[in-house]
């Protein structure tokens, strides 16, 4: 079975109707098979049944989170298929060039 392709996406631009996602951000909480990511635009709690999909990750960790966005009660929440620590990824380096990808794509759409 072939998945559908990851979209990426800020916390704020989750979208009802999105069957995978990917998101970067900041980890801000961590519990047993949940964790809080924030990206700046948002939070979402993200939940992974194997433990060993966060090893390693906590609170302060950057990371990028693949999974299917759920929609519980009006509120987004992640369910992780794959967890990648980004930790030496810039931040504001990343949004600077998601910034520009969607201007780029934006003119040559028009």
């Amino acid at each position: 079975m072939h998945k559908a392709r990851a979209i990426g996406r800020k916390i704020s631009e989750i979208k009802i109707g999105d069957s995978r996602i990917g998101v970067v951000g900041l980890v801000v909480d961590r519990k047993e098979g949940e964790l809080t990511l924030d990206d700046g635009s948002g939070q979402i709690t993200v939940f992974f049944d194997d433990p060993a999909l966060a090893a390693g990750v906590g609170a302060g960790s950057k990371i990028r989170v693949f999974g299917t966005p759920l929609n519980v009660g009006g509120k987004h929440e992640l369910q992780a298929e794959i967890i990648q620590k980004v930790d030496k990824l810039d931040l504001e380096l990343y949004e600077e060039v998601r910034r520009e990808i969607k201007k780029f794509e934006r003119e040559v759409g028009q």
